[in-house]
């Protein structure tokens, strides 16, 4: 591997200021440069505001995945090369620009409500949202044969003679958008293949709405993160493939403290989120190295280092030089030599571990506790909106709605007429959402009243779920 830190990249990407008093802080703490983990930046709400709905994502996300670019649809350029096209009396043009008003703009907003159109909505001057749609699509692992299918479902879509008129005229003036951008570094794989699965059926389904597509995101989007969180606490000793169980109510139920929903839940991954932000510092540190364009995280490191024992030292060396590097440059926290080193594992783990207790704990115990909540808070209010509901005594708990339940259930059952209810409950814990026996129950007796239970006997694994029109 040579792994080897490098000072000089080091310097150049913390912005470290070598004439500053020794007792300051000397550098600006910055991620994404070499290694690129979550698209949150450590400023407030002002600067980066909080994405909570995904609805507005779900154009970037397309417009990012087909690599395509239009200048901004304009209200008067789009009725011109429409009427071009058409045979339309003069005292007409003024009522057909009024539907097309009417049916694709908000104001001067051009909006996008069918499949074709999504790349092309008017872009929202929001960053944040942005990011996030880069983020997931690279994330979930988005490649050029999902973008073919995209292509194939946008063209099979049934549009009417306006849309299919809009559709046409739009195509005609996009370009190709090259991103030159590093891409994010996917810690959990194997969400990918779950979310392609459900992504692709839904893409030539009637699914294809900007709710639907809004709800896909935020199951896969908390999956990953979740699951993320949790694996980088754990260091070289995370899985990529082994997610946690985590446990919901739903929402109508009324809950206690002794219920897996609240002890396995929430609760159980809200430490674990508290710490994105010393993490992302952490893998930039560690990128600081001398291969160019290679990332490096935990489990990788880790892994090379059991494979190769006899460089285990080597590199655990090479870390400590970056730890180093990193402590001379936080003056204004005098405790480093308090902080201890783990016991067990290869040594490379031992000084990853290390090197993120330095940073975690001068974040801390400085004012830049601070900037490590505004970082961490892009994450948590998201859930706190979408996946959390606040059950007071019994603290917060993942919740799932209505909704919810009903989206989750048409991607579980797909295109097959039934499914037996203990498989439902299998494809919902496929995607990372578990159900103790008491939700389980209220769930059943929420597709009753729905009619939708098809029972063959009075013993639970011969109910059926009918299918969700």
């Amino acid at each position: 591997m040579n792994y080897q830190f490098d000072y000089e990249k080091f310097c150049e990407t913390f912005n470290v200021k070598t004439d500053k008093a020794v007792d300051s802080l000397r550098l600006t703490h910055t991620q994404d440069i070499c290694f690129k983990l979550f698209p949150y930046k450590a400023s407030g709400k002002a600067q980066a505001p909080i994405v909570t709905e995904l609805d507005g994502i779900v154009s970037g996300f397309f417009r990012k995945a087909l690599g395509v670019e239009t200048e901004p649809v304009e209200f008067e350029a789009l009725c011109n090369s429409l009427i071009e096209e058409m045979d339309i009396e003069d005292e007409d043009v003024e009522f057909f620009k009024d539907v097309i008003q009417s049916l694709f703009f908000e104001d001067s907003d051009f909006v996008a409500k069918n499949l074709g159109l999504y790349p092309f909505q008017t872009r929202m001057n929001n960053k944040s949202e942005e990011r996030l749609a880069g983020f997931l699509l690279n994330i979930l692992g988005v490649d050029q044969h999902d973008c073919i299918d995209i292509g194939n479902a946008m063209d099979q879509y049934q549009y009417n003679v306006i849309e299919k008129m809009v559709v046409e005229a739009i195509n005609a003036t996009k370009t190709t958008e090259k991103d030159t951008e590093i891409s994010y570094f996917p810690i959990i794989i194997d969400v990918q293949e779950k979310f392609k699965k459900d992504f692709h059926f839904m893409l030539h389904t009637e699914m294809t709405t900007l709710e639907d597509f809004a709800n896909l995101l935020a199951v896969y989007y908390f999956y990953y993160m979740s699951q993320t969180c949790v694996a980088l606490d754990q260091f070289g000793m995370g899985s990529r493939e082994n997610p946690l169980c985590l446990y919901y109510a739903l929402d109508w139920e009324k809950v206690s403290k002794n219920r897996r929903c609240c002890i396995e839940g929430w609760e159980r991954i809200q430490t674990n989120v508290n710490h994105m932000f010393s993490h992302a510092i952490t893998l930039e540190i560690l990128n600081q190295h001398s291969m160019n364009g290679k990332m490096f995280d935990y489990i990788q490191l880790q892994e090379y280092a059991k494979q190769n024992p006899e460089e285990d030292e080597q590199i655990a060396k090479e870390i400590e030089k970056a730890e180093n590097a990193y402590v001379s440059c936080v003056g204004d926290y005098k405790r480093f030599d308090q902080i201890k080193y783990s016991v067990g594992g290869t040594k490379t783990d031992a000084a990853i571990r290390h090197l993120f207790r330095c940073v975690e704990e001068q974040f801390l115990n400085t004012d830049r506790k601070r900037a490590n909540q505004f970082y961490n808070e892009k994450f948590i209010e998201f859930c706190k909106a979408r996946w959390i509901k606040n059950r007071r005594k019994s603290g917060l708990v993942l919740n799932l709605t209505e909704r919810d339940i009903i989206f989750l259930t048409k991607i579980a059952i797909k295109d097959k007429e039934k499914i037996r209810l203990i498989d439902l409950y299998k494809e919902y814990e496929y995607r990372g959402i578990f159900l103790d026996n008491t939700s389980k129950e209220y769930l059943q007796e929420f597709f009753t009243k729905l009619n939708l239970i098809d029972k063959k006997s009075d013993s639970g694994d011969a109910q059926y779920v009918k299918r969700i029109l």
